[in-house]
């Protein structure tokens, strides 16, 4: 098998309590891999309050991961945003605060939206809503934050990452309900970490997706979808979680093994690893 280049679509690194970016991407590059989209942590990740103070120094630890990325020799997209888990636990700690919430979040996006100005940042991310069951306040607060963002993205031609329940068609028709509404440019916007069945939906609607990077999703995706879509680690970078979601080069091993078992040849491989990242993130062919 002649040596193939990958990508992976979205990913955290944490040089606090972790690996950090230098060992995690000095390994990816080793096995193959080109580009990566590294995404903010919550301040709990680092050890930091979760006021603005900690929102404000995990965006930080994030820019300089980047810098550290790319010095390293990945092409690479950088994106921050406020996570639904973390929007979740604040007001879950008292219902009755949602202004003042709020107020804090809609603080921390328009900060980042400085460094977007600044070129510091590429986009936001990942925002949206919680995938699991979580107060109603809480699902209500992300979707007022999400449409918050999509706005600023579309005035700022901005890239962004959106966490979402994986409820197939309904999914994918509210999303594009939104960001048609919105009028935020849709090339943009990534419906992350999809399972396969929401993948479908969002190629029938022309929108952009990632999917992680498991062995038995990839199976049934390279049968079931056109090669469309980017593939993702999802890595979080957490010695207590060790491998979650998937460490990088893990996804490069699960793509190999396709290949290798005839599942999919090095055409389908190299359109996601590739050819997708250069239409949609705008960087140059390796």
């Amino acid at each position: 098998m002649k040596r193939l280049l990958y990508a992976d679509g979205h990913l955290h690194t944490n040089p606090v309590y972790g690996l950090g970016a230098e060992k995690i991407l000095s390994r990816f590059r080793e096995r193959g891999g080109w580009f990566a989209v590294l995404v903010s942590l919550g301040p709990h990740h680092y050890g930091l309050e979760e006021n603005y103070d900690g929102f404000i120094k995990s965006i930080e630890i994030l820019v300089n991961e980047c810098r550290i990325a790319r010095s390293i020799g990945i092409k690479t997209i950088c994106i921050a945003g406020i996570h639904p888990a973390d929007i979740d636990k604040l007001i879950g700690r008292d219902r009755h605060r949602g202004r003042e919430i709020l107020e804090l979040i809609m603080k921390v996006v328009d900060y980042i939206a400085k460094l977007i100005k600044e070129d510091i940042l590429d986009g936001f991310g990942e925002i949206g809503r919680p995938h699991y069951k979580s107060l109603p306040e809480a699902f209500t607060l992300n979707n007022i934050v999400m449409r918050y963002i999509l706005n600023l993205a579309r005035d700022l031609h901005a890239y962004v990452h959106l966490h979402l329940e994986t409820a197939g068609f309904i999914t994918v028709r509210d999303i594009y309900e939104v960001i048609d509404m919105i009028g935020v440019d849709k090339t943009k916007v990534f419906l992350h970490h999809l399972d396969v069945a929401t993948g479908i939906e969002a190629e029938k609607m022309d929108l952009p997706f990632t999917l992680p990077g498991k062995y038995a999703l990839l199976r049934e995706a390279v049968r079931r979808i056109k090669p469309v879509y980017i593939i993702e680690s999802d890595f979080i970078d957490d010695p207590k979680r060790p491998g979650v979601s998937s460490y990088p080069w893990e996804i490069i091993d699960n793509q190999e093994k396709l290949i290798s078992e005839g599942l999919a040849d090095e055409e389908y491989i190299a359109k996601i690893n590739i050819d997708n990242v250069v239409k949609f993130y705008g960087v140059s062919s390796p």
